[in-house]
């Protein structure tokens, strides 16, 4: 019987965040960094990189971006958030 590795469904890490993560953190201080001085932002990336790696031990994979989804960030292939109170059915109000 052979051997099988345990670690097939195991997320790529690069320093303890996926690339998800890490597109995110991009997104919030690379675009800063382009547009205004990339001292501060790249101040703040180092600050915010282990807090984000902290907030995410013990979560499930894709945890910030459903968060962020959650606190109203528009997704795309995803209904638009903040949708309480909206009923999606493939029915009319009417048959309902």
């Amino acid at each position: 019987m052979r051997h099988c590795p345990k670690t097939i469904d195991k997320p790529l890490l690069i320093l303890g965040l996926e690339g998800e993560d890490i597109a995110v953190l991009m997104f919030f201080f690379g675009i800063p960094a382009i547009m205004i001085s990339p001292a501060i932002p790249l101040v703040l990336i180092f600050v915010a990189w282990p807090a984000l790696v902290a907030f995410k031990r013990g979560k499930p994979e894709g945890y910030v971006l459903h968060a962020l989804y959650r606190m109203g960030m528009p997704l795309s292939g995803l209904l638009p958030p903040g949708s309480e109170g909206k009923r999606y059915s493939p029915y009319s109000q009417e048959m309902l």
